[in-house]
């Protein structure tokens, strides 16, 4: 491992909602009779999910299997299959799958594929999607260009629910984005088990969701034996009615239509919370989109209407803070700095919104659940911020984190971490410890009291060829109310730590946010939580390749190769508008932040059944396809499977048919 390396996952300390009484559902009416773990903006309350010692210890090796699996799901008989479920089958749209009957270079396939230019079309032209209120799903179009093609667009219609009436706006609710390629030559795939070639990862928007700017996305053109593809998100908002609704996909060159394609999406009478119940901290340079777009820091004034760079920092750090929030992550560096005094006036002004749940997100309420404190060393320091993060209702999120793998020597030791751990709760005794280090370290260390988050690495959790050592950390949670458990994936995860190009070997088989790593290795890592009973995840930097030369390049766009890995340090891209088009620069996702949301999503799912008293349910589904920390199936028709049946339960426990 290196130094700075940051990554790790947590349950919810959020107030949870009780399962609804049953309801005929149908109607708008029913939106505040869902089970879910969601809560309220101005709901004091606090819930902590209490961390379970699991982590499965059978099985070797690891599945093999597709980058994705391009196949329609959905249907099946969620509630009790009467009248009064709006999910009955009775109710449910016809959707045409025979193949014969559509255009056959135009096909659809679900977020967990990631297909390539010179890839063979696929034999799915419908989109089948489930979905929770207050959730964002996703599938994908790709369009193959027998010969040049010019003028290629993608629009969806808007989405109906025919029984009971209700729409969800294609204009405010769904954004369709095309798909950028990175070049990964064999000789710089992560691992052995990285896919080189043009993979897909950035998402350049049609229309931005921040600014509302049309992009370039479209019209794009697609050369001759070429495939072009697009991501299609669907935000499915609070309040709307549990149904089926329908809609189409359109895609046309040139303006004539080549093909019309179904989309069937199933509400669930479930509401996930804003604010994400698996806390986060990832990292966040603190002048990376201004390098970006500027050029340096000095530049940077000429984001915001004063003309004053450190405005425009922090208007950056708001901008990506937010972007995080929508994909349910916290930026743990979402501070440019703090007061120079006890007057926290400007300081409130720019981030209380970001930890009130005020700012201008799209998911209404999102309050981070970690932050990290960047105030310095001394005593007095450290208690002016404890003071008023607790006089505000914010301590809870606050982490000291400045000792960074103590093990490796580089930036610290064990000493260095005592002494300085010490000293912050002498000065602040509520004030949250973060360090990353594994419980022997921390035993051996004399560190047990010290250190309130623990954050090991993923395979120091269960390495390979061993049981998982969860059950370890329990005694240390045990020791007080402060205690917390994170873990984190690293340059481990892909085996190979040096600038030097070598990819690492077959057997890294762990989780992984590399873009040449397959969507299971990208999406699996927060149903890993629910398996161990991790309560956060903490992730190094988001952006390393803003601020530095990846692979030879400074655009992350061109690339983002760092310590071996295609994506390590960065998980999404900058949105400059010399290039994509627009006045403003945004934040452009990825595919595989957008898996990461996804599988924030799904941890909320497992979340509500452990909630509702069915954890023994949502844990039978979660290993159905996760055997090992290093160990679980490639195949993401067994992760759609469980997640089908987890929204399917919820979904009858709203009914009342539990």
């Amino acid at each position: 491992m290196r130094t700075l390396l940051r990554s790790a996952i947590l349950l919810s300390s959020l107030p949870l909602v009780a399962v609804g009484a049953a309801c005929s559902g149908g109607s708008a009416s029913d939106s505040n009779s869902g089970v879910g773990s969601g809560w309220t903006a101005d709901d004091g309350g606090s819930q902590e999910a209490g961390p379970r010692s699991g982590g499965s210890s059978g099985g070797t090796g690891s599945s093999s299997g597709s980058s994705g699996d391009g196949a329609a799901r959905g249907g099946g008989d969620a509630g009790d299959g009467g009248p009064s479920d709006p999910l009955s089958p009775v109710y449910e749209p016809p959707v045409d799958t025979n193949s014969a009957d559509y255009d056959a270079n135009e096909w659809i396939t679900t977020a967990m594929a990631k297909v390539q230019p010179s890839d063979p079309a696929g034999s799915v032209h419908w989109a089948l999607v489930s979905s929770a209120r207050n959730e964002f799903e996703s599938f994908q179009v790709h369009v193959h260009a027998p010969s040049a093609l010019s003028g290629v667009t993608v629009t969806v219609s808007d989405l109906h629910d025919a029984r009971g009436g209700g729409t969800i706006s294609a204009q405010a609710n769904v954004t369709v984005s095309r798909e950028l390629y990175l070049s990964i030559p064999s000789s710089q795939v992560s691992d052995a088990n990285g896919r080189a070639g043009k993979v897909p990862d950035a998402l350049v928007p049609a229309v931005d969701p921040y600014f509302h700017e049309t992009r370039n996305a479209f019209p794009t053109d697609v050369a001759a034996g070429a495939n072009t593809s697009a991501w299609v998100d669907v935000f499915v908002p609070p309040g709307t009615a549990s149904g089926w609704y329908a809609g189409t996909v359109t895609v046309a060159a040139g303006g004539k239509t080549l093909s019309t394609m179904p989309i069937r999406l199933k509400v669930w009478k479930v509401d996930l919370p804003s604010t994400a119940s698996l806390r986060s901290n990832f990292g966040l340079s603190w002048d990376g989109a201004c390098v970006q777009e500027y050029g340096g820091y000095s530049g940077c004034g000429a984001a915001v209407p004063s003309g004053n760079a450190d405005d425009g920092v922090e208007y950056f750090h708001v901008l990506y803070t937010s972007f995080a929030l929508d994909h349910r992550v916290s930026l743990g560096g979402a501070v440019y700095a703090g007061p120079s005094s006890t007057d926290w006036t400007h300081f409130d002004s720019v981030y209380a919104p970001l930890l009130n749940g005020t700012a201008k997100t799209r998911l209404a309420g999102a309050k981070l659940t970690t932050l990290d404190y960047v105030g310095g060393t001394g005593s007095t320091t450290v208690s002016n911020w404890a003071t008023h993060f607790q006089t505000q209702g914010w301590l809870d999120a606050l982490v000291y984190y400045h000792c960074d793998e103590p093990a490796s020597g580089n930036s610290c030791t064990f000493a260095d971490a005592l002494s300085e751990e010490d000293s912050v709760h002498s000065a602040a005794a509520d004030l949250r410890t973060l360090l990353t280090a594994n419980i022997s370290d921390i035993t051996n260390n004399g560190l047990l009291d010290a250190v309130d988050v623990l954050t090991p690495v993923v395979d120091q959790m269960q390495p390979h060829g061993q049981a998982s050592q969860r059950p370890q950390y329990d005694s240390f949670l045990q020791r007080s109310s402060l205690k917390r458990l994170y873990w984190y994936q690293s340059c481990d995860e892909h085996e190979s730590c040096d600038q030097g190009g070598t990819p690492g070997p077959a057997t890294a088989t762990w989780p992984s946010y590399m873009a040449d790593a397959s969507p299971m290795r990208n999406r699996v890592f927060q149903w890993m939580a629910y398996v161990f009973g991790t309560q956060g995840e903490l992730y190094y930097a988001t952006d390393l390749c803003f601020t530095q030369s990846c692979g030879g390049s400074t655009d992350p766009l061109q690339s983002i190769y760092a310590f071996s890995g295609n994506g390590d340090g960065t998980l999404y891209y900058p949105g400059r508008p010399s290039v994509i088009g627009g006045q403003h620069h945004v934040p452009l996702s990825s595919i595989r932040f957008e898996l990461i949301r996804e599988g924030m999503e799904d941890y909320e799912l497992l979340h509500a059944l452990d909630a509702a008293g069915q954890g023994a349910f949502a844990m039978t589904q979660a290993t159905s396809f996760i055997q090992r920390a290093d160990t679980f199936s490639d195949d993401p028709t067994t992760l759609y499977a469980a997640r089908e049946a987890l929204g399917d339960k919820l979904h009858a426990i709203a009914l009342g048919h539990p």
